[in-house]
């Protein structure tokens, strides 16, 4: 394809996608087999894509928002742009600016993210939160997000040539769904809450987190056994930690360690 023609397929992004998982959804929506045509098209490298990063410095995403008809902010807003001062193009970034905080990348999957299959069903498109290194669930579907295929058992490529698909041809949208228990779904939803995902106001908190706790009361529900003890204080909170509390905490070994003072 020339740069003077547009995209024949330009979906709108979703507010709360990924830059790069729009990347992914571009090439899949115009029958590319690889989402590397759509970076090559817009003359952007390889260097942080899997876990949204993107660089001010040497980045330029004009291309991108001509054969997309998006406009350059819009795009910027769905990276998480990196803040570092790098002046080579093979410096990897090291805090990026993401949901309106400044954090680290050690806080994002480097490989892709995981991917709920519930959501696929309706929606399919990655999510900027399914970034993060900690959001293992779906708050909205209480189930665990996936990256591995249940037909061949390989973790699902990121850049693959079906959005829908494993490179195996299995349909991910009929992955098996694993339910969550209450404190999967109360750190989810704190993250949720924090990074101000859309429609997360939706959900009753407090309801279900009722439900949840009254499902492993039971006993014959096959949630997976975390220790309430650790996820006290969270489960605890009518309200939601603060940013500036929780965000320095999404690293997971230490959000085990939280405690409400």
């Amino acid at each position: 394809m020339s740069t003077d023609n547009k995209l024949l397929r330009r979906p709108r992004p979703y507010s709360d996608e990924s830059l790069v998982g729009y990347i992914v959804r571009l090439a899949d929506s115009n029958y590319y087999s690889s989402p590397q045509y759509i970076l090559k098209f817009s003359q952007l490298r390889n260097t942080g894509r899997y876990a949204n990063i993107f660089f001010p410095q040497f980045d330029n995403l004009s291309l991108l928002s001509y054969i997309t008809e998006v406009s350059e902010s819009s795009l910027w807003s769905m990276a998480f742009i990196s803040v570092n001062s790098c002046k080579k193009e093979f410096i990897y970034a090291s805090v990026v600016q993401a949901f309106r905080e400044n954090i680290l990348t050690t806080l994002l999957h480097k490989q892709g993210p995981g991917l709920c299959s519930v959501c696929w069903q309706s929606s399919p498109y990655y999510r900027q939160v399914w970034h993060l290194f900690s959001v293992t669930a779906c708050p909205f579907h209480k189930c665990l997000l996936i990256n591995t295929c249940d037909q061949c058992l390989e973790p699902i490529k990121f850049f693959r040539s079906s959005l829908l698909k494993c490179k195996c041809g299995f349909d991910l949208r009929d992955s098996e769904v694993k339910n969550i228990n209450a404190e999967q779904f109360a750190l989810s939803h704190q993250i949720y809450k924090l990074c101000q995902v859309p429609n997360i106001d939706s959900i009753d908190y407090r309801q279900e987190l009722n439900y949840l706790e009254n499902l492993e009361n039971q006993n014959d529900n096959q949630l997976s056994n975390y220790n309430y003890e650790l996820f006290e204080g969270l489960i605890a909170q009518d309200t939601i930690i603060p940013n500036q509390i929780f965000f320095p905490f999404l690293g997971l070994e230490r959000s085990l360690n939280w405690r409400r003072k």
